[in-house]
């Protein structure tokens, strides 16, 4: 496990392109930051690569994630928009993982009435898939405010929906209702990886400053669902002390070709706030009865 310098951020993303790699995160009012690395222990010191002064939101940019596609790097993320001021999601894109990225289209990439957050892309069998949460800010489930895992299908580009916005996961069994009453309930920061002939949703659940907030597992044929949660595999991350808060992550390859995740915890646990630590760990996944269990080391 590698608990980095780097803090003040959330919703952490790491990206490697030639032989460096790129750190994402919720971190500045003005836009976003990205950091650099040759080993994922020494940083750089931030800079700027998307800046909200020259866009269409007003606040609350989060959670950007970068892929490389056809020669360029987009980036989907979320932002505040309108009236009444709510969260849509935005894709910007780059010649350069550092930035920086400019605005595709001047406004949010869709409008559905409610707010969407922690979008995340994955590339299967040559379809593009946008995972994001429908936000509890705006979302009521039997009452009560909750935040719900979606899909929608891309376009080639990966900048305009060309599918319906589909359910794919609710908060609905014990740990990952520990929030309630209290507070809203959370199915957020969805990330998907093809794995031994499966598709892996890592997910977080419960209240962020919260040492309740995991890191969750699904598991499904298609990315399209139905995505099952096993009790037995559930949660994956979750109430240890020395990572208190862990939760929204996003896997990564490294050089040597394994399989990392980057995910925040918070910096101050005596004091749970928005600002958050990027730690990196080891993934090991195994099967056993056709359940998928998963590992951070």
């Amino acid at each position: 496990m590698i608990i980095t310098n780097i803090t003040g951020i959330g919703d952490p993303q790491i990206l490697l392109y030639e032989d460096t790699y790129y750190c994402y995160a919720t971190s500045w009012h003005d836009g976003f930051a990205v950091w650099s690395s040759k080993d994922l222990i020494h940083w750089s010191k931030p800079k700027l690569a998307l800046d909200a002064s020259v866009h269409w939101g007003n606040g609350c940019f989060w959670a950007p994630e970068v892929v490389f596609h056809n020669g360029s790097f987009i980036m989907h993320y979320s932002a505040r928009w309108g009236k009444p001021d709510t969260l849509r999601m935005g894709v910007a894109v780059s010649s350069h993982p550092e930035g920086p990225f400019a605005d595709v289209t001047g406004q949010p990439m869709f409008d559905p009435g409610h707010s969407v957050i922690d979008g995340s892309i994955l590339r299967w069998q040559g379809r593009n898939y946008l995972y994001y949460s429908k936000d509890c800010s705006t979302n009521l489930v039997d009452g009560h405010p909750t935040s719900q895992v979606y899909v929608v299908e891309l376009d080639e580009t990966l900048t305009r929906p060309i599918g319906e916005h589909k359910l794919m996961t609710t908060p609905e069994f014990a740990w990952e209702r520990l929030s309630a009453p209290k507070h809203p309930l959370w199915n957020e920061g969805p990330n998907v990886i093809e794995w031994n002939g499966k598709l892996i949703m890592n997910y977080s659940a419960n209240h962020y400053a919260s040492n309740d907030y995991a890191i969750c597992i699904a598991q499904s044929e298609h990315p399209e669902g139905p995505w099952i949660k096993h009790d037995c595999a559930n949660p994956v991350l979750s109430c240890r002390e020395d990572l208190f808060g862990a939760g929204h992550n996003a896997f990564f390859y490294d050089k040597e070709g394994v399989l990392r995740t980057a995910f925040h915890v918070q910096t101050d646990p005596a004091h749970p706030s928005g600002d958050r630590r990027v730690c990196i760990g080891t993934v090991v996944f195994k099967e056993a009865d056709g359940v998928v269990y998963q590992e951070i080391i």
